[in-house]
């Protein structure tokens, strides 16, 4: 129930710093279900929009993490040089 509540706070507020025009069409997330009773929650009370998808994929919302595969193939074979 408290990762829910987070969830929850956590998205209000990022919800409501965006201007009424720039609400997203499409929320990512993992797949914790706090977020998706989160995200009804805050559809129910109006402060997200109804017409918002939520797509639970695990590494949609992962860019930070996933771009450095790239750094990875070009720094491993180099280190076994030594």
């Amino acid at each position: 129930m408290r990762n829910t509540q987070a969830a929850k706070r956590f998205l209000g507020k990022a919800l409501k710093s965006m201007k009424s025009w720039a609400h997203p069409g499409a929320i990512n997330t993992d797949k914790a279900p706090a977020y998706r009773a989160a995200i009804t929650e805050l559809k129910a009370e109006g402060k997200c929009p109804p017409d918002t998808v939520h797509r639970q994929v695990k590494h949609l919302n992962n860019i930070i993490e996933t771009d450095h595969g790239k750094l990875k193939r070009l720094i491993n074979p180099v280190r076994g040089f030594k």
